[in-house]
């Protein structure tokens, strides 16, 4: 049995991710690696080191606590990752929080006794526990046993997915269990999607119209809108045309927020994408207008 697993962020109280009051759980590692990814300390599956040089002093104090040496104060990430052995030393040193590492591991125990403080919420409210990441089904067995968990409390379940997961594993692990399902769809052509998002789209629309015919299961599904990238024409178009051959009715937005470029290089990480503005008001009305026949969330 699996029984833990990494976690980046645990966020109570959640009201945008999912119907009602949530808990919303971040799994650490995805099997894409989109070039705008907004949560990229969640995109390996490994525990990482964060460095954030605004509440950075300068004391050194990091300098002394390393044995790699890997701590270097002319280089640009700070930290030559290449050779640190994540002992922590630098973390518990540092005065101003500037350090700390990217993913904690959790066990089902655990993470229920934090769930569980909410649950009063969830039932006054409607809301219950999303999963995220990441990639929760990159943990299909920690996430099946903790589902079996959540079920025996009867709270709401929503997976925030991909779709790039065994179908077969899911059918037998999850399919029973989960209440909600907001599915990501971002490219509709199979080789843009390989180049953005280093996979193709082939097993992920598999695994979507397979979905979308299980009648007891919610879903939602969601086009991330990134400048340049998935909010073309040409990609709005297909993606349409696409879930009206589906005969879809709701789908949802995910509008691109700009605040995570900084997130990368804290990990160490040089960004493959830059895009500083929010969506103008003019580019929503322009998205809207390819998904007129479609129920949608307001963004």
């Amino acid at each position: 049995m699996t029984e833990k697993t990494l976690i980046v962020d645990i966020k109570r109280n959640a009201l945008d991710d999912g119907p009602g009051i949530r808990t919303l759980i971040f799994f650490k590692g995805c099997p894409l690696s989109c070039v705008w990814c907004q949560n990229p300390e969640a995109k390996s599956p490994f525990l990482e080191l964060y460095f954030d040089d605004e509440l950075c002093v300068e004391c050194r104090k990091c300098l002394e606590a390393c044995a790699q040496n890997a701590i270097k104060f002319d280089y640009k990430y700070r930290i030559d990752r290449s050779i640190c052995n994540l002992c922590g030393c630098c973390i518990d040193l540092c005065p101003n929080n500037a350090l700390k590492f990217v993913g904690k591991i959790y066990t089902i125990k655990e993470l229920m006794n934090i769930i569980l403080k909410d649950k009063i919420f969830y039932d006054n409210s409607g809301g219950g526990v999303t999963l995220s990441g990441g990639e929760p089904l990159s943990h299909i067995d920690f996430v099946h046993n903790l589902l079996k968990e959540l079920k025996k409390e009867e709270i709401h379940i929503c997976i925030e997915t991909c779709g790039f997961y065994n179908k077969n594993k899911f059918n037998e692990l999850i399919e029973p269990y989960v209440d909600l399902i907001y599915f990501d769809l971002k490219i509709s052509d199979p080789n843009l999607h390989a180049q953005y998002c280093k996979v193709s789209n082939e097993r992920i629309l598999e695994n979507f119209e397979i979905l979308i015919n299980k009648q007891y299961i919610e879903v939602l599904p969601r086009i991330p809108l990134i400048p340049d990238i998935t909010d073309t024409s040409e990609n709005l178009n297909k993606l349409a045309r696409y879930l009206k051959t589906l005969h879809i009715k709701r789908i949802g937005f995910v509008p691109y927020n700009p605040l995570w470029i900084s997130k990368p290089e804290k990990i160490g990480i040089m960004p493959l994408y830059y895009h500083s503005e929010w969506i103008s008001n003019k580019k929503k009305e322009q998205i809207k207008s390819f998904f007129s026949d479609f129920d949608y969330n307001d963004f």
